[in-house]
């Protein structure tokens, strides 16, 4: 009886130490440091609301402070060179967009980092769509005469940007290029300047962020469509760009969260599950509308594959172009 009941006792204890071994295991990984969170521009923008706001609401999730860290300069390149410098141990992030890890490397930017080898995509978080504006005297109403009446100008007509190689300038130049329009490019440091030179009809066209549309209070702005798939919830009488004739045309201003290469797919992991619920939480969610954004969420795979087809698109666009960025 004694000798039967041996093997039973040890598989009792082989399976009590098993237990918190497997759950160890199996335990999700997470930080144990604070950690960065690197906004690649100046404090009070929309990014930074933006990353203040996953930062509060990821925090809690993973027991570790998430402290928002401004890094500005160079169109958001020096941020991006703090993160692809930084240790893979999952403890440093950046709300990465396409100037840092597609535009730059399209115009020719000096990099000190590849944007494709030296991150690990974790999560395609928002769009935010740009909008299409004409000067008051145009002549056409929508966006099919629009372009048709850019396409047989005798003059070139100029259009203005928020700066050269910028998203809203590299936008048009895909437009040009597509429709085959006389535009000439008229770059501005910032909306502002180009908002009032628009409504005075000293250009014809620009592209802008929606949400510098939406906070807008100097007058009536001339929305002719937005370049969202479907049609924005903030100015619902808007049409896409599609709706306008431009088969598949779609652009945003998107904003993603990227780590250092070699960071390990359970951080990965982690990082994608807490963002991805921050989306849909109360902190972040009401707020995406004000900031002229719609949640994405697409994880790694899908945001590695934007990045690879958002580089590839810049560069054919580019290629024509001639820029002069450093």
């Amino acid at each position: 009886m004694t000798t039967a009941a041996r093997p039973t006792r040890r598989l009792l204890l082989a399976g009590t130490i098993a237990t918190p071994m497997l759950a160890r295991a199996q335990a999700p990984w997470a930080p144990d440091r604070p950690v960065r969170l690197v906004v690649p521009f100046a404090p009070g923008g929309a990014q930074d609301v933006l990353g203040r706001l996953f930062a509060q609401a990821v925090g809690p999730a993973v027991g570790q402070n998430v402290v928002v860290e401004n890094r500005g300069g160079a169109g958001g390149v020096l941020g991006a060179e703090t993160v692809a410098r930084a240790a893979p141990d999952g403890t440093t992030l950046l709300l990465a967009t396409a100037g840092q890890l597609t535009i730059a490397k399209a115009i020719g930017r000096r990099l000190s980092y590849d944007p494709i080898t030296d991150f690990a995509p974790v999560m395609h978080l928002t769009d935010s769509p740009v909008a299409l504006l004409a000067a008051p005297d145009l002549p056409p109403r929508d966006l099919p005469s629009l372009l048709e009446y850019c396409r047989n100008a005798p003059q070139p007509l100029p259009y203005g940007s928020t700066g050269t190689g910028t998203n809203t300038h590299l936008i048009m130049e895909d437009v040009k290029a597509r429709e085959r329009l006389n535009l000439e490019h008229v770059p501005y440091r910032g909306a502002v300047q180009a908002f009032t030179d628009l409504m005075a009809s000293r250009i014809a066209l620009m592209f802008v962020s929606v949400p510098s549309v939406l906070g807008f209070t100097g007058g009536q702005l001339r929305v002719v469509a937005v370049t969202s798939r479907e049609r924005f919830p903030a100015m619902p009488a808007v049409p896409t760009m599609i709706e306008g004739g431009m088969r598949d045309f779609e652009a945003s201003i998107w904003t993603g969260l990227a780590a250092p290469a070699g960071t390990s797919p359970q951080a990965v992991e982690r990082w994608r599950v807490e963002f991805g619920r921050a989306l849909e939480s109360e902190m972040v969610k009401p707020r995406l509308g004000a900031l002229g954004a719609i949640a994405n969420g697409g994880g790694p795979a899908e945001f590695g594959a934007l990045l690879r087809d958002d580089l590839a698109r810049w560069t054919r666009v580019t290629a024509p172009l001639a820029l002069s960025v450093d």
